[in-house]
């Protein structure tokens, strides 16, 4: 009796048919091969959760963890992406203006009540690379990607009409994995559907220039030592964009 069995050789052939099978499907012909090189987009942007960490360097783990709750807050932003000719790889380099705020209010004195805004702003600036799916057409387009970023941002804080002004501010580095659907509905235009999962996170450092601070008459004393923050993205991000192909 014969024993048969996969040979050594045998499995570096089928290892060797895979990896070629990959390679294929990365480098096949985009279906959109009407499509121009290069796309411009301007979007606007939904992000749903937020938070704003105001004791990150405490040494007491609960305090640590106290932060502020940002959610449902727009952004703009604007990308070019470009496609390389006869693959389904496409390279974007993005940059969004994104505010987040809230209002609450501080009761200084017995029947005098003083308003806060509490917040950040933040310009992320990302590189991402991305995959075009095989079966999209001329018209309809399905990708997926990921990539990392830097975030440049500064807390927004203001005790009723005096702002507690960025003094230093450290930049955030995270990373972003997306998919997104495309529509291509006249000519080089399109608009397009995204969903993103963003690491989003930054350092800043605030102060008040002096004190006490006045509203309404009445004199509000306040720290002029600088406090530090930390704003956290831990929701998901939302993205309608309407693209230009040339």
């Amino acid at each position: 009796m014969r024993i048969t069995g996969t040979s050594s050789s045998g499995k570096r052939g089928v290892a060797r048919i895979a990896l070629i099978a990959f390679a294929c499907t990365l480098c096949a012909p985009g279906a959109r091969g009407g499509d121009g090189l290069f796309t411009v987009l301007v979007k606007g942007n939904l992000t749903t959760s937020s938070q704003l960490f105001v004791n990150p360097d405490a040494a007491d783990i609960v305090a640590r963890a106290e932060s502020l709750p940002l959610t449902d807050f727009f952004g703009v932003g604007a990308e070019l992406r470009y496609r390389i000719p006869e693959t389904n790889i496409a390279v974007g380099i993005s940059a969004d203006y994104i505010r987040a705020r809230t209002t609450s209010s501080l009761n200084a004195f017995p029947r005098i009540t003083v308003p806060v805004d509490d917040g950040y702003t933040v310009i992320p600036v990302e590189v991402t690379g991305y995959f075009i799916i095989p079966f999209s057409s001329e018209t309809f387009g399905v990708y997926m990607g990921g990539g990392g970023g830097l975030y440049f941002g500064e807390r927004n804080y203001r005790l009723g009409n005096t702002d507690a002004p960025s003094r230093d501010g450290k930049a955030g580095f995270g990373i972003h994995v997306l998919g997104g659907v495309s529509y291509r509905f006249f000519g080089p235009l399109e608009v397009i559907l995204e969903m993103k999962f963003r690491d989003l996170q930054f350092d800043s450092q605030n102060a008040f220039s002096a004190s006490p601070v006045r509203y309404n008459g009445t004199s509000i004393n306040v720290g002029t030592n600088p406090f530090n923050s930390r704003a956290q993205t831990d929701g998901i991000v939302f993205q309608l964009a309407l693209g230009f192909s040339f």
